[in-house]
């Protein structure tokens, strides 16, 4: 097996040529950026604030060793890329290359367009192909819907080991004795980024403190996300994707109290519910944050306070999300997968 100075090494030349693209004054980086408007759906702002606040491009050492530690020695590794955030092909690409001098990765065939430029720079690093056939003993990273990844475990071969990064979301914990108006827009830009379309977006909010704290909360989060739709717009949307828009937030406005917020909504209520992404949060106040998203454990990936008390007690409630301070929901370390709900080692295929 290789020696980690060499695994590292390998995953700082993927690096090296991310740093490229995230340049917007490079060639490679202005073309990446042409394409990403083809195919993210996003806007121009919201494309740069991806690349520039989300791309994990510069990790410290004790990261990188974190990256190459955790990450399975392997005789291939393969990757199977989804769609739903670009930055996000970088860390599933370097956990493969840590894993592995030889790596398949099929990118997602809605927006292939990081890895393709990655390869592009980088073509020693990994090998792009249409189709993934992992043999015993080979280890395979999937990311996707979950019905998805289901099906694709069956159809594995015995000895595979197998990594299934599925559908989650992020939850926000307020704790109001320490809630001021930066926190709101920390929240409401992590919310923002992406659209809303990733697994470490926040969807809930709970509000440690009164039913009235918690509608206080909600108008400052809805005008501060309602100031970002200049500053950072939502990418634009297919007609089916207006309707659908508009029956979600009937919905949401005959079931719940309703805090209009540009192109998305906050909805606050005594229950916990998750809405539908797209730039819409749902705010509840309560007095126990960790049992009101104890149900939602198996699905929670990251977890964003502003109290430090708070954070210890999600630590322990919640082992396999990341709990962050508000406004880092979307710039996890590379030290590991984003998602930690299932562990490193992967699930040997019998």
């Amino acid at each position: 097996m290789a020696e980690t100075a060499e695994r590292q090494a390998r995953v700082e030349r993927l690096l090296e040529a991310a740093r490229t693209l995230a340049d917007p004054e490079t060639a490679p980086g202005q073309a990446l950026r042409a394409r990403l408007l083809e195919t993210t759906g996003l806007s121009p702002a919201g494309i740069e604030r991806g690349l520039a606040h989300a791309l994990e491009i510069r990790p410290s050492t004790g990261d990188l060793q974190a990256l190459v530690a955790s990450t399975p020695e392997a005789p291939r590794a393969h990757v199977l890329l989804s769609s739903n955030v670009f930055v996000a092909a970088l860390r599933a690409i370097a956990i493969g290359v840590a894993s592995s001098p030889h790596v398949s990765v099929r990118p997602s065939r809605r927006d292939p367009a990081l890895a393709e430029s990655l390869h592009r720079l980088a073509p020693e690093s990994f090998e792009l192909v249409r189709g993934l056939s992992p043999a015993p003993g080979d280890h395979f990273w999937s990311y996707g819907a979950d019905t998805t990844l289901a099906e694709l475990r069956r159809s594995l071969p015995s000895g595979v080991w197998f990594h299934p990064h599925g559908a989650g979301f992020g939850a926000v914990v307020i704790d109001t004795a320490h809630w001021g108006s930066d926190d709101a827009r920390a929240v409401a830009l992590d919310t923002a980024l992406f659209d809303q379309q990733g697994c470490l977006s926040p969807r809930v909010v709970c509000v440690v403190g009164t039913e009235h704290q918690a509608r206080i909360v909600a108008g400052q989060l809805a005008q501060e996300l309602q100031a970002l739709e200049s500053e950072l717009p939502p990418g634009p949307k297919s007609a089916a994707e207006q309707a659908e828009a508009r029956r979600d937030r009937d919905a949401a406005a005959y079931a719940f109290e309703l805090f209009d917020a540009g192109s998305g909504w906050l909805s606050c209520s005594s229950e916990l519910v998750v809405p539908p992404g797209r730039r819409n949060l749902h705010v509840l106040a309560t007095t126990n944050a960790t049992a009101t998203l104890g149900p939602f454990t198996a699905h929670l990936t990251c977890v964003a306070t502003n109290g430090a008390s708070q954070a210890e007690d999600l630590r322990r409630a919640f082992p396999g999300a990341r709990v962050v301070a508000l406004g880092e929901m979307q710039c996890p370390p590379l030290d590991g997968p984003v998602d930690r709900r299932h562990g490193a080692q992967g699930q040997l295929i019998t």
